[in-house]
């Protein structure tokens, strides 16, 4: 197995989707591997931020900025708490009620 090929399966491996002998060999490759090892961390951190982050729904008229912000946030290290911060505060913006003037 070379990268390209586990990089293609890790979403598959982290769901528990792959056959045993796809999964074996995966792990085998993980295992032996730094960069896809730091590639599975990295997606499992990313799938468990968004599973745990996923309730609140964006409110029509979220400014597109926020999608930005957050994939930002969640790529650097240094801003561990500002993907949180994006999310909640889209969470509280509110819709504007029909009828009221913008």
């Amino acid at each position: 197995m070379n990268c390209e090929s586990a990089d293609a399966l890790l979403s598959d491996l982290i769901d528990g989707e792959l056959s045993r002998d796809d999964r074996v060999a995966v792990e085998a490759h993980v295992a032996s591997c730094e960069r896809c090892a730091r590639a599975l961390h990295q997606l499992k951190r990313t799938v468990r931020f968004v599973r745990t982050n996923a309730g609140p729904e964006l409110a029509p008229g979220t400014p597109g900025g926020t999608y930005m912000e957050m994939t930002r946030a969640m790529s650097d290290t240094s801003l561990r708490g500002d993907a949180e911060r994006v999310l909640r505060d889209a969470g509280a913006a509110k819709p504007a009620a029909e009828g009221d003037a913008r």
